[in-house]
């Protein structure tokens, strides 16, 4: 058994498919055509205009995430109060600091 070729009306079909407002993909298949047989005649078409527009079908967005670096600190809790330093703090000034709460 041979497969015969099947003739298509090629700008009616650039045209069904553009007003369909289907994808390519699904329009070829439903209308049982190959994809790239639709492309290849739509390059050897004399008429350029029927080419499908392309649409926005899912949009995509970019998650960007932000870390920041956690800093230990050093926390003096006394009955006056709380203060916290970051670890860069000198062993002087907190020497110091002590002396001076006393």
């Amino acid at each position: 058994m041979s497969k015969t070729k099947q003739k298509h009306n090629w700008p009616s079909l650039f045209s069904y498919q553009k007003e369909s407002g289907l994808s390519v993909s699904d329009f070829c298949s439903i209308n049982k055509i190959s994809i790239s047989s639709l492309y290849l005649n739509k390059q050897r078409s004399p008429d350029k205009s029927n080419f499908v527009e392309a649409k926005v079908v899912r949009r995509a967005s970019k998650q960007v995430t932000q870390t920041t670096k956690t800093t230990r600190t050093i926390t003096l809790i006394t009955s006056a109060g709380e203060l916290s330093f970051p670890e860069t703090v000198t062993s002087d000034f907190l020497a110091n600091l002590v002396k001076g709460l006393s």
